[in-house]
């Protein structure tokens, strides 16, 4: 079999959306479409502590006032309970609507202080965005993480 020339070979990073707020579709491993709403906890497939870079992607298009979206996370304890939720980025968006996109290492990340001795890194796998002052309809709050593979 010929090698692939390193030009057509497939980036080897990773870089896949999760929701945290919105609408998603049914598709094979979902029979039906869900809506996650604010404070909602997500479990992460990857442990973003581990990653390179993440983004949080925020956009809706139009609502009554100015939407603030604050991104918090959370480790996975040794004894597979979930550990205190801390703020990592806060963005807003016009009342008019737009997109805004904030990038964090993965360095970055910080965890309770309670919770350090009680995880075993990486850990952080749970993230969930708090919306204030009320979630526009359309509102659709995403996560991405970079890792090498």
């Amino acid at each position: 079999m010929p090698s692939i020339p390193q030009a057509h070979r497939s980036n080897p990073l990773i870089d896949a959306e999760t929701t945290l707020v919105g609408a998603i579709a049914h598709g094979a491993l979902r029979p039906a479409p869900k809506k996650f709403v604010s404070g909602e906890v997500v479990r992460l497939n990857t442990k973003l502590d581990a990653a390179a870079r993440f983004t949080l992607v925020a956009s809706h298009s139009n609502h009554t006032a100015a939407v603030t979206v604050d991104l918090q996370l959370a480790p996975l304890l040794k004894d597979g309970a979930t550990g205190s939720f801390v703020s990592a980025v806060k963005v807003s968006l016009p009342a008019e609507g737009g997109r805004v996109e904030a990038y964090l290492s993965g360095h970055d990340i910080n965890i309770a202080t309670a919770d350090l001795s009680r995880v075993q890194w990486p850990c952080i796998c749970f993230a969930k965005a708090l919306v204030t002052p009320s979630t526009p309809a359309d509102l659709h709050v995403g996560l991405t993480a970079t890792i090498p593979a």
